[in-house]
């Protein structure tokens, strides 16, 4: 099978469709350092870009661009009362079971099982796709959420981008 250079096609289809080049963002450096902690003692929360919302809260707009939104749900919460609103990826198996983008259950099963020590009690969604504000990401959005994940003494987050 052929190398699929997806930067080149993603571009080439969003200038088809009229929006300009995306300026791909380039990092010299990296944040990131070892994680030491036992995962038997994390309090480990999930954010996902897959559109999750509850049936209660304001859908995301799946043809905005630049919806720096997000939303918080409670890991307690139901599938049955949650609602996938993405148009940037195929659903076929998330309809099929939530858990391959939203993964609460997966989470609950590894804290029931003591594979880690807690999972967080609020998880957050974004409804990603489109979007050109990266400076506003990364100073609205992220430190927002960044304030929920330490306010609920997060020690890792479980990032399933969609």
């Amino acid at each position: 099978m052929a190398r699929i250079d997806y930067v080149t096609c993603l571009n080439e289809m969003y200038q088809s469709q009229g929006f300009p080049v995306y300026k791909w963002s380039q990092f010299d450096t990296s944040p990131w350092t070892p994680f030491e902690k036992p995962l038997k003692k994390t309090c480990l929360s999930l954010v996902s870009s897959s559109g999750v919302f509850q049936e209660d809260q304001k859908p995301f707009d799946p043809w905005a661009a630049n919806d720096l939104s997000f939303r918080e749900i409670p890991k307690d919460t139901p599938f049955d009362r949650l609602r996938l609103n993405h148009n940037y990826f195929d659903h076929r198996d998330a309809v099929k079971d939530l858990n391959c983008i939203f993964p609460l259950e997966r989470l609950q099963d590894l804290e029931d099982e003591g594979h880690i020590g807690e999972f967080a009690p609020t998880t957050l969604t974004l409804g990603m796709g489109r979007l050109y504000k990266r400076t506003a990401l990364t100073t609205e959005t992220v430190p927002r959420m960044v304030e929920i994940l330490k306010a609920q003494d997060t020690d890792a987050v479980l990032l399933v981008a969609a």
